[in-house]
């Protein structure tokens, strides 16, 4: 299997370390190769994915790619928790045993 199908698989597996392992080899910024420096974007969304902001929160130091990710990954993770819960109802107004004209 090469090495793209690899990552590949290992990514749709949730096995991160495989597959950052496998596409941070073939990575390179600012490469005169589009797919090297391709690759460095999915390099940086696997870290991204992965939960990896200390190793994103080193390379944006360096890499604007990497600080547009990470700032992504915590708008995002922000935004999350600002999101009630999904098993929680909405306040929906009176309840469906409440009569009419009465507060519940």
């Amino acid at each position: 299997m090469h090495w793209f199908e690899q990552a590949r698989a290992a990514e749709e597996t949730a096995d991160w370390d495989t597959a950052i392992a496998l596409v941070s080899a073939r990575a390179e910024c600012y490469s005169a190769d589009p797919a090297l420096h391709n690759n460095h974007l999915w390099h940086l969304d696997l870290l991204a994915r992965a939960g990896r902001v200390p190793d994103l929160e080193h390379l944006a130091l360096t890499d604007r790619h990497a600080l547009r990710r990470l700032t992504r990954l915590l708008r995002d993770r922000a935004a999350d928790n600002q999101r009630p819960p999904l098993n929680r109802p909405a306040a929906q107004g009176p309840s469906a045993t409440t009569e009419p004209g009465r507060s519940g």
